[in-house]
């Protein structure tokens, strides 16, 4: 980060759903490697975390206990949406500072820090910013006191890349990444899929994108159209980025995993250069789009 950075790289996504058990099943069928499954008993919810190398994560959580407030919101969420992208997780190194930026900024908020449960098992400060900040996306900003989580398993050659939001205020959303200290790459066009996208990148290696559609005869652009008109505006896609997507394409082939075709090269506007891109059907990850990317070319420094 910055000195003028607030925010920081991309760190997890939470996943809410209505049969944990069976969304474990579809995300392990997807390579996602369990690390744990607990009881937030200070949040009525239950958790099953899938954890990469660099102490990023996907979470699965169902409500289970409508009589503590947490889980009521998941529950309650999961009885309107069904399974769904429940909240992204930007880490932050100065919580309180967040917190004070967020207020000078006028971003809105969901009260001041608050001290992760004892469940949790790690001592951590969270700052929840409301969905209008971020275009319908429910974020989390979080403060580890002892560095990033560690895993016993982890997902080999994986972890969490982007998170793409299709937005109902993209103004807005701009103005929330910024006053973060977030810096914009230049907004460009993809004719072809008929989108307009703006990455902000972060720490870490990671980003979050921002899209809108520009041409809904484009399937990709009458997709996202699809989702501002359904009231599914904030979080649409999760990429991770993998060591080999051709090689995951196969054997995603072999288990019988659906795909929206075999992977293809990324268009010659992305930011990240030449890359191969796959994406999943959404049936086969409840909760939210996923798309697996490889870069042909990529830093140095290995990430599993």
């Amino acid at each position: 980060m910055t000195a003028t950075s607030i925010i920081g790289r991309y760190v997890g996504v939470a996943i809410a759903v209505p049969d944990l058990t069976s969304a474990v099943k579809q995300y392990s069928r997807l390579g996602f490697v369990l690390s744990d499954r607990s009881h937030r008993i200070e949040w009525g919810a239950e958790v099953a975390t899938f954890g990469f190398a660099d102490g990023s994560y996907l979470e699965l959580i169902s409500g289970v206990d409508t009589s503590k407030r947490n889980g009521a919101a998941i529950a309650t969420f999961v009885e309107r949406f069904g399974a769904r992208t429940y909240l992204s997780c930007f880490d932050v190194d100065d919580i309180g500072a967040a917190y004070d930026r967020a207020r000078a900024s006028r971003i809105d908020i969901v009260g001041p820090p608050q001290l992760a449960p004892e469940s949790v098992g790690e001592r951590a400060e969270m700052l929840w910013l409301k969905p209008a900040a971020m275009g319908g996306a429910f974020t989390q900003l979080l403060q580890l006191h002892h560095g990033p989580r560690k895993f016993e398993k982890t997902t080999p050659g994986t972890r969490p890349f982007t998170q793409v939001l299709v937005a109902s205020d993209v103004d807005s959303t701009l103005v929330t990444l910024t006053a973060l200290g977030a810096s914009a790459n230049p907004s460009y066009d993809v004719p072809d899929w008929g989108l307009r996208a703006t990455v902000f990148e972060l720490p870490g290696d990671t980003n979050v994108e921002i899209v809108v559609p520009t041409d809904t005869a484009r399937p990709r652009g009458a997709a996202l159209q699809r989702a501002l008109d359904s009231g599914r505006p904030g979080h649409y896609m999760t990429t991770f980025e993998v060591d080999d997507v051709d090689l995951l394409a196969e054997r995603f082939a072999a288990d019988g995993v659906e795909t929206l075709g075999p992977p293809t090269d990324s268009p010659v506007q992305s930011p990240w250069g030449k890359c191969r891109q796959l994406w999943v059907h959404p049936a086969e990850s409840p909760g939210t789009f996923v798309q697996f990317l490889t870069r042909l070319s990529r830093p140095a420094e290995p990430y599993s």
